[in-house]
């Protein structure tokens, strides 16, 4: 396996590198993120746990928006998020007004 460093170097759409982060979470706030991340369409909650926290740091950091997160916004196409949803929940988070949630944004596609 090529590590990313190595493939940046060569690629037109460089990778991001991520780090695993451990953090503990009650039996009752995963079960919740289970069923939250179905009923949203990711198949794992990793996706959705990532979500809350770009909209968290987009609410408090005016400088970050997720629209510069291309990994993740890869990842979600690769998950067959269609681009209307991810385009729209850029703007909901980057204008911090969450007036729908994203739950509402996938069914009108």
């Amino acid at each position: 396996m090529i590590p990313v460093r190595v493939k940046n170097k060569f690629s037109d759409h460089p990778q991001k590198i991520m780090r695993p982060v451990s953090i503990r979470l009650s039996e009752e706030m995963i079960a919740l993120l289970e069923t939250t991340s179905k009923e949203l369409g990711f198949k794992r909650i990793q996706g959705l746990i990532r979500l809350y926290i770009r909209q968290g740091l987009d609410r408090d950091h005016q400088d970050y928006t997720l629209a510069h997160d291309e990994v993740f916004i890869e990842s979600l196409r690769k998950r067959g998020v269609s681009q209307h949803i991810i385009d729209e929940a850029i703007v909901v988070t980057h204008n911090n007004n969450i007036s729908r949630p994203l739950s509402e944004l996938q069914n009108e596609d």
